[in-house]
């Protein structure tokens, strides 16, 4: 096992060269242990030849031997990381320890899955973090966004 941070790649023909720059690239077969930091868990991810500006990687942590998904956290796709094809995700929710199953998942522009990659991954310690107030004004502005754009599409339908 290498000192180096690891990297979760879509591509697995991208895995194979097993060192990218400062990261060593995480095998699919690989139980990797994470350990959460103060500011919640960081994850390094590589992106697919196909992501776009404007994609969204999305990141689903379900603990094994449940149904229900535990967290998913989306980040766009920006013409940095475009160009570097290196994002990286903070998971800022409240987790307990344990085995998860990671799924990593591309989405293109108009909400179609592009790319998708499974990992099974270890939290040693339990995430804690308190939640920002911020976010919760941006869950209602999304969902009044949805019922505006509900109501606008109903009107002009009538036309």
């Amino acid at each position: 096992m290498s000192s180096k941070p690891g990297i979760f790649s879509f591509n697995a023909a991208q895995i194979i060269s097993s060192m990218r720059g400062q990261y060593r690239a995480v095998q699919p077969y690989e139980k990797l242990s994470l350990q959460p930091g103060e500011q919640g868990l960081s994850l390094v991810i590589e992106l697919p030849m196909d992501a776009r500006i404007d994609d969204r990687v999305n990141v689903v942590l379900t603990k094994h031997g449940e149904r229900n998904t535990k967290c998913e956290v989306s980040l766009v796709v920006d013409p940095e990381s475009y160009l570097t094809k290196i994002v990286e995700i903070k998971v800022k929710q409240s987790l307990d320890a344990g085995p998860y199953f990671m799924q990593l998942n591309l989405v293109g522009l108009h909400d179609y899955l592009k790319n998708a990659a499974e990992f099974d991954i270890i939290l040693n310690e339990r995430l804690i973090v308190s939640e920002p107030v911020s976010e919760a004004v941006t869950t209602q502005t999304t969902g009044f966004k949805r019922i505006f754009n509900s109501a606008v599409s109903a009107v002009l339908s009538v036309f």
